[in-house]
């Protein structure tokens, strides 16, 4: 493992993006959210995508400048093409339009299509949150989990998001519809190492402890029917409502065919519009000092609300900085040493 500061590992990124050519605000906006990603733990989604990104855009599967267009607007919607930008860039301009646009009417939400993969759903519901507004997301990917009682994979791991502001740390939920995300996977066949039984079948619908094989065949959903419906919602939602279409009609991140088209749904609620905001992050704040005053199971020495440790891991990393393990740090010191850029630790 190497150490760094959070600073510094976002500016070595943002420069690597902008050194091949990657429109600023855009790099800024995909740094912005790795970081975030390593900051809260979820390492599946941080510095370790950053090679994929700009392998893609390398293969010119990607554009490196902001394609983003509104294609339909009303007071409290909005139907967004992406035009192929970087994911983070245009979820990040969605949520951003609905954050101030839910200002004025109460609620707004919006659908982006021909997107791409975006990182940790999180990092946009927490803009919401902010701002003083209940913030919502949920994304479309290629086919990665098969519906409940089918053994051929049509969903992807598409997660959702909600995030409720507080008088202190937001409450946020994020989840993906199958026991793990994805990125789990990945990172582990990068890492070599193997899975738990209980996370993926491979192509033959045999549990397997092997990533490679569980990417080649489906992950388990949470809850069997449960985690199928959720997944096919978000589908309906992000992919037939946006325009972008179902997950078997998406192209995957690994594989170098054409550009993924994934979409996006999210929005914003601005809570001042139902309760005075002051009102509201004191009941949620109670709530969570009720829910944390229960008994505790056998086992348990504290109860934590949805989110709460990862914001935790944020607030010590933000301070002590982070460690990436060296594997990842070799393919981000690489994506920079032809443009003369040094990945130097804390």
């Amino acid at each position: 493992m190497k150490h760094f500061t959070a600073g510094a590992l976002n500016e070595y990124c943002r420069k690597v993006m902008e050194a091949k050519g990657i429109d600023p605000e855009c790099a800024a906006a995909v740094a912005d959210m790795l970081i975030d990603a390593d900051l809260t733990g979820v390492s599946t989604h941080g510095v370790s995508r950053l090679s994929i990104y700009m392998e893609r855009v390398e293969k010119g599967l990607v554009a490196k400048g902001n394609e983003i267009r509104v294609l339909k607007e009303s007071p409290s919607a909005l139907a967004i093409d992406g035009g192929n930008t970087l994911g983070a860039m245009s979820a990040s301009f969605a949520m951003e339009r609905c954050i101030e646009k839910a200002r004025e009417t109460g609620a707004c939400f919006a659908t982006v299509k021909n997107s791409n993969h975006f990182g940790a759903a999180a990092f946009y519901t927490k803009k919401a949150a902010a701002a003083g507004m209940i913030g919502f997301c949920c994304t479309n990917l290629t086919a990665k989990i098969a519906p409940f009682g089918s053994s051929e994979p049509f969903m992807g791991t598409d997660p959702v998001c909600v995030a409720v502001p507080s008088e202190g740390m937001p409450v946020v939920l994020d989840m993906a519809p199958s026991v793990v995300a994805l990125g789990k996977l990945i990172l582990a066949q990068k890492l070599g190492q193997s899975i738990p039984e209980g996370w993926a079948l491979d192509k033959d619908g045999r549990p397997t402890t092997d990533p490679a094989e569980g990417r080649k065949g489906s992950l388990v959903p949470i809850g069997g029917p449960k985690g199928s419906g959720i997944a096919m919602i978000v589908e309906l939602l992000a992919g037939v409502l946006s325009g972008a279409g179902t997950a078997t009609h998406l192209h995957d991140l690994y594989e170098f065919d054409a550009p993924q088209g994934v979409g996006h749904f999210m929005g914003a609620i601005d809570i001042s519009h139902f309760i005075d905001v002051d009102v509201f992050r004191s009941g949620v704040s109670a709530t969570s000092a009720e829910v944390k005053g229960l008994k505790k199971a056998t086992g348990f020495n504290e109860i934590l609300m949805p989110g709460e440790r990862e914001l935790r891991f944020a607030a010590e990393r933000a301070e002590k900085g982070l460690d990436i393990p060296d594997e990842v740090c070799d393919e981000l010191a690489a994506l920079g040493a032809p443009y003369g850029l040094e990945l130097k630790e804390a």
